[in-house]
């Protein structure tokens, strides 16, 4: 029996903030997308310079930075794109995604960056794996439709990393290969430019008799939650597992990687020291991650194909128990300095997520303003000043609000 290994944790990073945040709270790597073809082309994403100084901290922190390159190329992108390879050469990041067996080909060509596949290649079988492996690959991203039981084999049979994720917002098309955005609003999702329609209501008729059967949301996938499923995942050697989500909040970033960093962390203690996992503790980080808004949740492909459960047919709104405040700035003695995206109110009651401590509300007793005056308000988009002494530097603030 091969020995058991802990999978990586990765997480997405929309921007240096949110891959720093995503360090501190216990990411093993981060994803980010550079300034041209990736599929997230509206997220802040990274110029060379910052990708350059992110890779610069991930050194010192001994995290690793994978630069994703995952659109579908066309003639006209392939000699941008070799430009853009040569000056990410110098910047050796630990890997890039790619999903273009052409663009692939210029990665193993014009640099000597690893090369990951990206779950666009919607590769679902050891045949895929080990055709991507005799091609140069280091890892297969595997499709999200692949089951955890379907990774064993691929593994077994092919010998090359896998990734899979393990949260975030899913797609209802297989692999995200979906075209409806180009139909609709004349943006091509396979280039960066999807425009959610899948998550519109859509109105059903009879198509020959034109009765109206009244209206669904047919296509709204619920979210990936892989926590029940993270015991197989490591005894299936999976190395990776990844979080969807360059473009959530930092608040997102810092609570999910939180929680499985501890529920990684734990399980596989559990398995090499052979004892029981809590059925009681892997419900206590579930309920941490719903939290945080979402389209309710399901195992999506990880168990079996996904079917009816895992679409959110009657959804009527986001389900959160928190709202996002803003990032702790710094801390002087007990004095917190933070910013904040919304109102805020003396007496109203936050949660502090701490990198090193377990989450916990507190109630404002007092606040003052950037010019340090004591005021009964704080208006969104402003510097604030509290006291605390539990809270620490990088801590992410939420306001509790009723459902």
């Amino acid at each position: 029996m091969k020995e058991l290994k802990k999978p990586e944790l990765l997480c997405p990073a929309g921007n240096l903030e949110k891959a720093l945040l995503a360090f501190h709270f216990g990411a093993d790597a981060v994803y980010i997308g550079g300034t041209v073809f990736g599929l997230r082309k509206y997220a802040d994403n990274f110029s060379l310079p910052e990708i350059k100084t992110l890779i610069k901290h991930a050194r010192q922190l001994n995290k690793a930075v994978y630069v994703v390159l995952n659109a579908f190329a066309h003639n006209d992108d392939i000699q941008p794109i070799i430009d853009y390879l040569k000056e990410l050469d110098a910047l050796k990041p630990d890997a890039v995604i790619v999903s273009d067996l052409g663009v692939a080909t210029l990665v193993t060509n014009y640099t000597s960056i690893p090369l990951h596949v990206s779950t666009q290649a919607s590769v679902s079988n050891a045949w895929g794996s080990l055709f991507w492996k005799n091609h140069g690959a280091k890892r297969v991203i595997l499709a999200r439709e692949v089951s955890v039981e379907d990774c064993k084999t691929i593994f077994k049979d092919s010998d090359i990393e896998l990734e899979i994720f393990i949260h975030g917002a899913m797609c209802a098309s297989y692999s995200g290969k979906c075209v409806i955005s180009n139909y609709s609003a004349g943006r091509d999702s396979n280039r960066g430019g999807c425009v959610q329609s899948c998550r519109h209501k859509y109105n059903l008729s009879d198509p020959k008799t034109d009765e109206k059967l009244g209206s669904e949301h047919i296509m709204n996938a619920k979210d990936l939650m892989g926590i029940d499923q993270l015991p197989s995942m490591i005894k299936a050697g999976i190395a990776s597992l990844k979080i969807e989500g360059r473009m959530k909040s930092n608040l997102y970033v810092a609570n999910a990687a939180s929680v499985y960093r501890q529920a990684i962390d734990y399980c596989y203690s559990c398995m090499k020291d052979n004892t029981l996992i809590e059925q009681e503790k892997l419900n206590s980080f579930k309920d941490q991650l719903s939290w945080i808004s979402n389209r309710s949740f399901s195992s999506g492909g990880l168990d079996h194909r996904p079917f009816r459960d895992s679409i959110n047919y009657e959804f009527t709104h986001y389900q959160k128990k928190v709202d996002y405040v803003g990032c702790v700035r710094d801390k002087i003695g007990n004095s917190i300095f933070s910013e904040t995206k919304i109102n805020l109110n003396v007496g109203e009651t936050l949660l502090c997520i701490s990198p090193n401590n377990a989450p916990f509300s507190f109630k404002l007793e007092s606040l003052h303003n950037s010019l340090n005056e004591q005021v009964d308000k704080i208006n969104p988009n402003s510097i604030f000043r509290f006291d605390n002494q539990k809270i620490d530097q990088h801590s992410v603030l939420a306001k509790l609000i009723n459902n």
